[in-house]
């Protein structure tokens, strides 16, 4: 009988000891019609208000993140961008144009700590053209570079470009003709990792150069012509 008296004393608050009570509520399913709703939404609400009165304890509401809460209001989610293909701002890059120049692929490479890879690229490297004889100009070719002394490889670039068309009747100009001439002139170390950027930069960027889609070189307009022209 004083087992019984204690046990009830805990349960009550009047014993020594003190607990806490937590109910945790899963969910409520209600069907019917709108006056069943309504009355099964007061009994929740009841019940809640109830169990708060009693000092049940509460779990609180899950917190929707920010992402889900955005979706489900129909917000526009902000496409991921790959630090790889981060261009500069307000330039115009022809993927198809890019990828017959100098796409060789990407290499996987560690970053050393276990956590991942870092992408990088390979470049197509340039083919020395052993049938591009240039004694068989119309001009001799260090004469002709000499007179232009171009100031830096964009401009060493253009004259080529020049030289090929005007004096070799070459129609389009490769990067492999490019990269022959910059062999035989002693400035093949000046060319940059990826040699075909002077040529897209010369067409993109000066408007000196034109390519025609599905063409395999480049053309020299009448702003290019003028460019080397007026080089001393």
């Amino acid at each position: 009988m004083a087992k019984k008296d204690e046990q009830k004393a805990k349960l009550t608050g009047n014993g020594t000891s003190k607990g806490r009570l937590q109910i945790f509520v899963a969910g409520f399913a209600v069907e019917g019609g709108d006056s069943v709703l309504a009355d099964g939404f007061k009994a929740i609400r009841d019940l809640t208000e109830a169990m708060k009165g009693s000092g049940v304890l509460l779990p609180p509401a899950p917190r929707q993140k920010a992402a889900l809460a955005a979706s489900g209001a129909g917000a526009a989610t902000p496409a991921a961008v790959d630090e790889d293909e981060e261009t500069e701002q307000g330039e115009v890059v022809d993927t198809e144009e890019a990828e017959a120049d100098d796409a060789a692929g990407e290499v996987e490479t560690s970053n050393g700590n276990g956590s991942g890879s870092k992408r990088s690229y390979s470049y197509k490297t340039p083919q020395f053209m052993n049938d591009l004889d240039v004694t068989k100009a119309k001009k001799d070719l260090k004469a002709f570079v000499a007179e232009k002394n171009p100031p830096d490889v964009m401009a060493k670039y253009l004259v080529v470009v020049y030289f090929l068309q005007k004096y070799m009747d070459i129609a389009e100009v490769k990067i492999d003709h490019v990269y022959t001439v910059f062999d035989i002139l002693g400035w093949k170390a000046e060319m940059p990792s990826n040699p075909s950027v002077p040529l897209r930069d010369l067409k993109s960027k000066k408007h000196m150069l034109t390519r025609e889609p599905g063409a395999e070189g480049y053309k020299l307009n009448f702003k290019g012509e003028q460019e080397v022209e007026k080089m001393k």
